[in-house]
């Protein structure tokens, strides 16, 4: 039986809301993604090489060991992004409190490498490392160490531990609000929200109204201040009641939140498919769901990167892929393209032109332990983990 599974993008799970991104405070630790190294890989290498000859300082080094890994995830290759992350790791991370925003970063990156490669474990350690670093030289009032607690709540969402993920997103609020950091408090509370939304689609009604609720909240706070979280918050109320594959509903947002996106510095997202995914295989799992058995057996060096255009009117131009790993097979991408054909924007300016995307894919599946021994297995639940290629903000 050919049934469909949808498969969670683990990535933008509990993205910032473009609608509040523009006047995110400087140096915010949040939603940075990877871009295209403009250094080819070898004159990256040299320079790291360089760099090391001469004893240069952890910044410097830092800096340049995230040039390699940029060039090397970007080529495609994670595991080798990944060792030279690890071994900057190594000679940087006991200089965190002199360093410690740079030393984060490098940790934030090693993370993030690490959840491509279905690393869960090491992912969610390098959340908790990013948080250690940012407290050995930063007061923990800073911004940024808030910021990176919101990540570990991320990490907790990331790594099915929903509750916690929860209470650390509201743990964060509460601090934020005591120190009169609005940004910090309303990408917080969004977040419950957010996840509790994402959580819906999969564990139904008690999620739903935790969601609506979380929702309501944000929408009836008078504090100008966390106006761009309340207007996110009645967008994602909409998108909970928009029924499954609905395009006129979806095209109703465009006309009820388009002006929200008015001269944002971010396309701003207002609605996007599901990705479904077709079951391939009988075999069964955990509470009886079929699993596709090419996604326990197939998950390594799975990646795509598709480029497509946002119309000035918020529609998306024809999806393409531009570039696919050797090993990729198709069965997880024809999905992907579906969905991003049937995503809606807040309409740009009307002298805009169209913008330009390009997002990465990696289809992927946690590494778990088989229960009674060390044996370390691929889990039979698949993955697909996302970044934009197109954003200036690093790794």
């Amino acid at each position: 039986m050919n049934r469909l599974k949808t498969w969670p993008i683990i990535a933008i799970l509990v993205a910032t809301p473009a609608l509040a991104q523009q006047n995110a405070p400087e140096g915010s630790a949040t939603g940075a993604d990877i871009i295209v190294t403009a250094i080819p890989l070898k004159d990256a290498k040299a320079l790291l090489q360089t760099c090391l000859a001469q004893r240069c300082p952890p910044d410097r080094d830092i800096n340049a060991s995230l040039v390699v890994a940029e060039a090397q995830f970007v080529d495609g290759d994670y595991k080798a992004a990944r060792a030279t992350l690890v071994q900057s790791v190594s000679r940087n991370k006991r200089h965190a409190q002199a360093y410690p925003v740079a030393v984060s970063g490098l940790l934030r990156a090693n993370a993030r490498v690490a959840a491509h490669l279905g690393d869960s474990q090491a992912y969610f350690s390098g959340a908790l490392d990013v948080v250690s670093a940012l407290k050995k030289g930063l007061p923990e009032s800073d911004t940024r160490v808030l910021d990176g607690q919101l990540e570990l709540g991320d990490a907790f969402a990331k790594t099915d531990r929903i509750d916690a993920a929860i209470d650390q997103y509201y743990r964060v609020a509460r601090r934020a609000r005591s120190l009169a950091l609005p940004m910090v408090e309303g990408n917080a509370l969004y977040r419950v929200a957010l996840l509790n939304a994402a959580v819906s689609r999969l564990r139904g009604d008690e999620y739903f109204q935790a969601a609506l609720q979380a929702s309501d909240r944000l929408i009836g706070t008078t504090d100008p201040a966390l106006a761009p979280f309340a207007n996110a918050a009645k967008l994602l109320k909409a998108q909970l009641t928009i029924p499954r594959g609905n395009a006129a509903a979806a095209d109703q947002l465009i006309e009820k939140f388009g002006e929200l996106g008015r001269g944002r510095t971010a396309a701003v997202l207002l609605y996007a498919p599901k990705i479904e995914q077709p079951e391939l295989s009988g075999r069964e799992f955990g509470d009886g769901e079929t699993i596709t058995k090419l996604a326990v057996d197939d998950v390594d060096n799975q990646w795509v990167d598709i480029g497509f255009q946002i119309t000035s009117a918020g529609t998306v131009g024809e999806a393409e892929v531009l570039r696919i790993s050797p090993k990729a097979n198709g069965h997880w991408i024809k999905p992907i393209l579906v969905s991003i054909a049937g995503r809606r924007y807040a309409p740009l300016a009307t002298d805009s032109p169209s913008a330009m995307r390009v997002e990465r894919y990696t289809f992927t599946a946690s590494w778990t332990t088989v229960t009674g021994s060390r044996l370390r297995v691929r889990s039979p639940i698949p993955r697909i983990e996302m970044v934009d290629l197109t954003r200036d903000t690093g790794l």
